[in-house]
Protein backbone atom coordinates (compact mmCIF):
# COMPACT_ATOMS: atom_id res chain seq x y z
CA UNK A 1 0.00 0.00 0.00
CA UNK A 2 1.05 3.62 -1.27
CA UNK A 3 2.22 6.12 1.79
CA UNK A 4 0.25 8.51 0.50
CA UNK A 5 -3.22 6.20 0.33
CA UNK A 6 -4.95 5.92 3.78
CA UNK A 7 -5.58 3.57 6.33
CA UNK A 8 -9.37 2.62 6.46
CA UNK A 9 -8.46 0.52 9.56
CA UNK A 10 -7.46 3.09 11.55
CA UNK A 11 -9.14 6.22 12.92
CA UNK A 12 -8.90 9.14 10.97
CA UNK A 13 -6.24 11.55 12.84
CA UNK A 14 -7.09 15.11 12.75
CA UNK A 15 -4.85 17.92 13.63
CA UNK A 16 -5.36 19.41 17.07
CA UNK A 17 -5.56 22.89 17.63
CA UNK A 18 -2.74 24.59 20.15
CA UNK A 19 -4.28 24.94 23.75
CA UNK A 20 -5.16 27.68 25.32
CA UNK A 21 -2.50 29.02 27.67
CA UNK A 22 0.30 27.59 25.66
CA UNK A 23 2.78 28.87 24.10
CA UNK A 24 5.49 27.60 22.09
CA UNK A 25 9.38 27.24 23.24
CA UNK A 26 12.00 29.87 21.99
CA UNK A 27 13.86 29.25 18.92
CA UNK A 28 16.44 27.26 19.45
CA UNK A 29 15.76 26.58 22.97
CA UNK A 30 16.67 22.51 23.66
CA UNK A 31 16.19 22.23 26.91
CA UNK A 32 14.31 20.07 29.67
CA UNK A 33 11.15 21.90 28.27
CA UNK A 34 11.73 22.09 24.83
CA UNK A 35 8.98 21.76 22.62
CA UNK A 36 9.20 18.51 19.88
CA UNK A 37 7.60 19.60 16.51
CA UNK A 38 3.85 19.66 16.64
CA UNK A 39 0.92 21.26 18.25
CA UNK A 40 0.70 18.55 21.20
CA UNK A 41 3.82 19.29 22.99
CA UNK A 42 3.37 23.55 24.20
CA UNK A 43 4.73 24.34 27.08
CA UNK A 44 2.04 25.74 29.98
CA UNK A 45 2.00 29.36 30.91
CA UNK A 46 2.26 29.77 34.56
CA UNK A 47 -0.65 31.81 35.56
CA UNK A 48 -0.31 35.44 35.76
CA UNK A 49 -0.20 37.03 38.89
CA UNK A 50 -3.08 39.57 40.50
CA UNK A 51 -2.77 43.54 40.32
CA UNK A 52 -0.63 43.81 43.34
CA UNK A 53 0.80 40.85 44.42
CA UNK A 54 4.29 40.40 45.74
CA UNK A 55 7.01 38.70 43.27
CA UNK A 56 7.87 35.27 43.69
CA UNK A 57 11.70 35.07 45.61
CA UNK A 58 15.00 35.28 44.02
CA UNK A 59 15.93 31.66 42.18
CA UNK A 60 12.52 29.83 43.07
CA UNK A 61 12.91 26.45 40.85
CA UNK A 62 9.83 24.86 42.02
CA UNK A 63 6.45 24.71 40.75
CA UNK A 64 4.76 27.62 39.16
CA UNK A 65 4.59 30.55 42.11
CA UNK A 66 1.00 31.24 42.81
CA UNK A 67 0.57 33.89 45.17
CA UNK A 68 -2.67 33.44 45.05
CA UNK A 69 -2.78 30.86 47.64
CA UNK A 70 -3.57 31.02 51.09
CA UNK A 71 -0.77 31.58 53.73
CA UNK A 72 -0.80 29.61 56.97
CA UNK A 73 -1.32 31.81 60.31
CA UNK A 74 1.39 33.19 61.83
CA UNK A 75 1.79 31.37 65.23
CA UNK A 76 2.70 33.74 68.42
CA UNK A 77 5.92 32.42 69.73
CA UNK A 78 5.42 31.18 73.39
CA UNK A 79 7.73 31.59 76.03
CA UNK A 80 9.92 28.44 77.33
CA UNK A 81 7.90 26.54 80.15
CA UNK A 82 9.62 23.92 82.87
CA UNK A 83 8.89 20.26 81.94
CA UNK A 84 10.81 18.17 84.59
CA UNK A 85 10.86 18.17 87.49
CA UNK A 86 7.15 19.92 87.83
CA UNK A 87 6.99 23.05 88.45
CA UNK A 88 5.05 24.37 91.53
CA UNK A 89 1.09 25.57 90.33
CA UNK A 90 0.13 28.47 91.16
CA UNK A 91 -2.97 29.06 92.45
CA UNK A 92 -5.56 29.57 89.85
CA UNK A 93 -3.42 27.70 87.14
CA UNK A 94 -5.82 24.83 86.68
CA UNK A 95 -6.51 23.96 82.93
CA UNK A 96 -10.22 24.07 83.72
CA UNK A 97 -11.81 27.40 85.53
CA UNK A 98 -13.24 25.92 88.89
CA UNK A 99 -16.19 28.71 89.88
CA UNK A 100 -15.57 29.61 93.54
CA UNK A 101 -18.41 28.73 95.92
CA UNK A 102 -18.82 31.18 98.52
CA UNK A 103 -18.87 30.32 102.02
CA UNK A 104 -16.73 27.26 101.69
CA UNK A 105 -14.84 25.70 104.23
CA UNK A 106 -10.94 25.86 103.45
CA UNK A 107 -9.33 23.12 102.04
CA UNK A 108 -7.84 20.63 104.48
CA UNK A 109 -3.59 20.10 103.78
CA UNK A 110 -3.14 16.70 101.78
CA UNK A 111 -1.33 14.34 103.67
CA UNK A 112 -2.19 14.87 106.67
CA UNK A 113 0.44 16.24 108.76
CA UNK A 114 -0.47 13.94 111.51
CA UNK A 115 -3.41 12.17 113.09
CA UNK A 116 -4.31 12.72 117.16
CA UNK A 117 -3.12 10.48 119.79
CA UNK A 118 -5.80 7.38 120.64
CA UNK A 119 -6.58 7.30 124.52
CA UNK A 120 -5.32 3.50 125.81
CA UNK A 121 -7.98 1.90 126.38
CA UNK A 122 -8.70 0.97 130.09
CA UNK A 123 -10.81 -0.64 132.49
CA UNK A 124 -13.85 -3.35 129.99
CA UNK A 125 -12.82 -1.90 126.75
CA UNK A 126 -8.98 -3.02 127.64
CA UNK A 127 -9.94 -6.99 128.33
CA UNK A 128 -12.22 -6.66 125.41
CA UNK A 129 -9.60 -5.56 123.37
CA UNK A 130 -6.81 -8.57 124.66
CA UNK A 131 -9.46 -10.69 124.05
CA UNK A 132 -10.22 -9.91 120.31
CA UNK A 133 -6.32 -9.90 120.11
CA UNK A 134 -6.00 -13.51 121.16
CA UNK A 135 -8.54 -14.72 118.68
CA UNK A 136 -6.04 -15.14 115.86
CA UNK A 137 -3.48 -17.05 117.75
CA UNK A 138 -6.05 -19.34 118.74
CA UNK A 139 -7.40 -19.95 115.39
CA UNK A 140 -4.30 -21.06 113.97
CA UNK A 141 -3.80 -23.36 117.11
CA UNK A 142 -6.97 -25.11 115.65
CA UNK A 143 -5.94 -25.05 112.34
CA UNK A 144 -2.71 -26.81 113.23
CA UNK A 145 -4.27 -29.28 115.18
CA UNK A 146 -6.56 -30.22 112.65
CA UNK A 147 -3.90 -30.78 109.88
CA UNK A 148 -1.94 -32.95 112.46
CA UNK A 149 -4.76 -35.27 112.85
CA UNK A 150 -5.18 -35.67 109.26
CA UNK A 151 -1.75 -36.36 108.37
CA UNK A 152 -1.92 -38.51 111.40
CA UNK A 153 -5.31 -40.52 110.18
CA UNK A 154 -3.94 -40.96 106.14
CA UNK A 155 -0.58 -42.42 107.95
CA UNK A 156 -2.92 -44.83 110.26
CA UNK A 157 -4.85 -45.61 107.01
CA UNK A 158 -1.37 -46.28 104.79
CA UNK A 159 -0.18 -48.56 107.48
CA UNK A 160 -3.21 -50.70 107.24
CA UNK A 161 -3.94 -50.66 103.99
CA UNK A 162 0.07 -52.12 103.40
CA UNK A 163 -0.11 -54.36 105.93
CA UNK A 164 -3.43 -55.77 104.70
CA UNK A 165 -1.41 -56.32 101.20
CA UNK A 166 1.40 -58.25 102.57
CA UNK A 167 -0.94 -60.34 104.00
CA UNK A 168 -2.95 -61.20 101.49
CA UNK A 169 -0.12 -61.58 98.87
CA UNK A 170 2.21 -63.85 100.89
CA UNK A 171 -0.93 -65.68 102.45
CA UNK A 172 -0.96 -69.37 101.84
CA UNK A 173 2.07 -69.56 100.20
CA UNK A 174 4.26 -71.97 100.37
CA UNK A 175 8.09 -71.23 99.78
CA UNK A 176 9.78 -74.48 98.67
CA UNK A 177 13.95 -73.76 99.20
CA UNK A 178 16.14 -75.81 96.94
CA UNK A 179 19.59 -75.90 98.62
CA UNK A 180 21.95 -76.67 95.35
CA UNK A 181 25.45 -78.05 95.94
CA UNK A 182 28.60 -76.21 94.25
CA UNK A 183 28.75 -76.87 90.77
CA UNK A 184 26.32 -78.46 90.62
CA UNK A 185 22.79 -77.04 88.24
CA UNK A 186 19.11 -76.54 90.30
CA UNK A 187 15.98 -77.69 88.67
CA UNK A 188 12.64 -76.47 88.72
CA UNK A 189 9.57 -76.09 85.97
CA UNK A 190 11.48 -78.26 83.56
CA UNK A 191 14.27 -75.77 83.73
CA UNK A 192 17.92 -76.34 84.85
CA UNK A 193 19.49 -73.41 86.28
CA UNK A 194 23.88 -73.06 86.36
CA UNK A 195 25.46 -70.31 88.82
CA UNK A 196 28.87 -69.10 88.95
CA UNK A 197 29.78 -66.24 91.45
CA UNK A 198 33.20 -64.56 91.43
CA UNK A 199 35.31 -61.49 92.58
CA UNK A 200 36.07 -58.80 89.55
CA UNK A 201 37.38 -55.51 89.53
CA UNK A 202 35.78 -52.60 90.04
CA UNK A 203 34.05 -50.36 87.04
CA UNK A 204 35.52 -47.19 85.96
CA UNK A 205 34.56 -44.37 87.84
CA UNK A 206 34.09 -46.47 91.04
CA UNK A 207 33.92 -44.69 94.99
CA UNK A 208 33.34 -47.23 96.51
CA UNK A 209 36.61 -48.05 99.31
CA UNK A 210 38.17 -51.56 100.06
CA UNK A 211 35.89 -52.12 102.35
CA UNK A 212 33.19 -53.30 99.60
CA UNK A 213 34.09 -55.76 97.13
CA UNK A 214 32.62 -56.00 93.51
CA UNK A 215 30.76 -59.57 92.83
CA UNK A 216 30.20 -61.01 89.17
CA UNK A 217 27.56 -62.96 88.71
CA UNK A 218 26.44 -65.53 85.66
CA UNK A 219 23.56 -67.43 85.66
CA UNK A 220 22.75 -69.82 82.61
CA UNK A 221 19.57 -71.23 81.64
CA UNK A 222 18.23 -74.30 79.74
CA UNK A 223 14.57 -75.51 78.56
CA UNK A 224 14.86 -79.38 79.14
CA UNK A 225 11.27 -80.04 78.24
CA UNK A 226 9.06 -78.34 75.55
CA UNK A 227 6.62 -77.75 77.85
CA UNK A 228 8.29 -75.43 79.37
CA UNK A 229 9.50 -73.26 76.47
CA UNK A 230 6.96 -70.69 76.62
CA UNK A 231 8.68 -69.81 80.25
CA UNK A 232 10.65 -67.09 78.96
CA UNK A 233 10.77 -64.72 82.26
CA UNK A 234 13.85 -64.30 84.18
CA UNK A 235 14.34 -65.32 87.64
CA UNK A 236 12.66 -63.15 90.39
CA UNK A 237 14.34 -61.66 93.72
CA UNK A 238 17.95 -62.16 92.96
CA UNK A 239 20.29 -61.41 95.81
CA UNK A 240 23.10 -62.41 97.67
CA UNK A 241 22.96 -64.03 101.59
CA UNK A 242 25.12 -64.26 104.02
CA UNK A 243 25.28 -66.86 107.00
CA UNK A 244 23.62 -63.78 109.78
CA UNK A 245 20.66 -63.26 107.05
CA UNK A 246 21.62 -59.88 105.45
CA UNK A 247 20.46 -59.59 102.37
CA UNK A 248 21.84 -57.81 99.23
CA UNK A 249 19.65 -57.74 96.31
CA UNK A 250 21.48 -58.19 92.86
CA UNK A 251 20.57 -57.10 89.63
CA UNK A 252 20.48 -58.41 86.43
CA UNK A 253 19.93 -58.72 82.77
CA UNK A 254 20.06 -60.82 79.74
CA UNK A 255 22.95 -61.61 77.36
CA UNK A 256 22.63 -61.95 73.31
CA UNK A 257 19.32 -61.98 71.29
CA UNK A 258 16.41 -64.02 73.01
CA UNK A 259 12.90 -64.95 71.49
CA UNK A 260 9.96 -63.94 73.02
CA UNK A 261 7.58 -66.61 72.30
CA UNK A 262 9.63 -69.95 72.80
CA UNK A 263 12.62 -70.96 73.81
CA UNK A 264 14.59 -73.73 72.43
CA UNK A 265 14.78 -77.08 74.04
CA UNK A 266 18.56 -77.46 74.97
CA UNK A 267 19.94 -74.18 74.43
CA UNK A 268 21.92 -72.20 76.90
CA UNK A 269 20.49 -68.82 77.78
CA UNK A 270 22.93 -66.68 79.83
CA UNK A 271 22.26 -64.11 81.96
CA UNK A 272 25.19 -61.52 84.25
CA UNK A 273 24.41 -59.81 87.65
CA UNK A 274 27.02 -57.31 89.51
CA UNK A 275 26.45 -56.47 92.87
CA UNK A 276 28.71 -55.36 95.82
CA UNK A 277 29.13 -56.78 99.23
CA UNK A 278 31.41 -56.08 102.36
CA UNK A 279 34.68 -57.19 102.04
CA UNK A 280 34.40 -59.03 105.21
CA UNK A 281 31.57 -61.41 104.03
CA UNK A 282 32.38 -61.68 99.95
CA UNK A 283 33.72 -65.21 100.74
CA UNK A 284 30.43 -66.36 102.26
CA UNK A 285 27.56 -65.09 100.65
CA UNK A 286 25.57 -67.61 98.47
CA UNK A 287 23.31 -66.60 95.26
CA UNK A 288 19.47 -67.24 95.36
CA UNK A 289 16.69 -66.76 93.38
CA UNK A 290 13.31 -67.56 92.60
CA UNK A 291 12.55 -68.67 88.67
CA UNK A 292 9.26 -67.50 87.27
CA UNK A 293 6.26 -69.52 86.20
CA UNK A 294 5.18 -67.07 83.75
CA UNK A 295 4.39 -68.13 80.28
CA UNK A 296 4.16 -66.11 77.36
CA UNK A 297 1.24 -67.97 75.82
CA UNK A 298 -1.06 -66.54 78.82
CA UNK A 299 -4.30 -64.93 77.74
CA UNK A 300 -4.24 -61.04 79.28
CA UNK A 301 -7.65 -61.71 80.67
CA UNK A 302 -6.34 -65.15 82.22
CA UNK A 303 -3.47 -62.65 84.32
CA UNK A 304 -6.89 -60.87 85.99
CA UNK A 305 -8.54 -63.70 86.53
CA UNK A 306 -8.56 -64.81 90.31
CA UNK A 307 -9.83 -68.77 90.06
CA UNK A 308 -7.40 -68.84 87.12
CA UNK A 309 -4.12 -67.30 88.81
CA UNK A 310 -5.31 -69.24 91.91
CA UNK A 311 -5.49 -72.44 90.07
CA UNK A 312 -1.71 -71.91 89.21
CA UNK A 313 -0.81 -72.81 92.82
CA UNK A 314 1.29 -71.24 95.52
CA UNK A 315 4.23 -73.00 95.70
CA UNK A 316 7.00 -70.85 95.05
CA UNK A 317 10.41 -72.54 94.51
CA UNK A 318 13.80 -70.83 95.41
CA UNK A 319 17.43 -72.17 94.04
CA UNK A 320 19.93 -70.97 97.11
CA UNK A 321 23.54 -72.21 95.56
CA UNK A 322 26.47 -73.62 97.34
CA UNK A 323 29.46 -71.83 96.65
CA UNK A 324 32.15 -74.73 98.19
Amino acid sequence: MSTNERDWFSPEQQPQPPQQGWVPAPEGYTGQHARPPGPRHAVPRPPSPPAGAPAPPSGWQGAPYDTRQARPPVRAPHPDQQVWPPAARQQGSSTQPIPVVPGAPAARPWPPQGLPPQPAPTGQHAGQHAAGAGKPRRRLLVAGAAVAVSLLTVAVNLYDTHAFYEQQITRGMNHIETVVPAGQPGKAYDTEWRVAVAPTKPPEGNKHGPDVTWMKVDITKRVVDAAAATMIAEPNNVKFTDRAGREWTVPIEPVGDRPLERLEVGRDYRIQGLAIVPTAVADEVELSFEPSNYRSDTPTEDLFDREKMEALGVDVYVLRFRRR
